[in-house]
């Protein structure tokens, strides 16, 4: 089984990282965000669009 994170990984990152910026006001979009947070070293985008199989994603959820 595999499954597309995006949209959990996009929605978490918000909630932990966005929410709490003072310049969240400039990132009107999903892809303003995903380049803000490779800048800040907090992701790489690829992470964002990776496909997981279950095994990855129950690590994911472990951690």
């Amino acid at each position: 089984m595999t499954t597309n994170i995006k949209v959990n990984v996009v929605t978490e990152n918000m909630i932990k990282y966005c929410y709490t910026c003072p310049e969240a006001h400039k990132c009107d979009t999903e892809e303003k965000c995903i380049t803000c947070w490779e800048e800040k070293g907090i992701m790489k985008k690829e992470d964002v669009e990776e496909t997981v199989t279950t095994e990855k994603l129950l690590k994911l959820y472990a951690e």
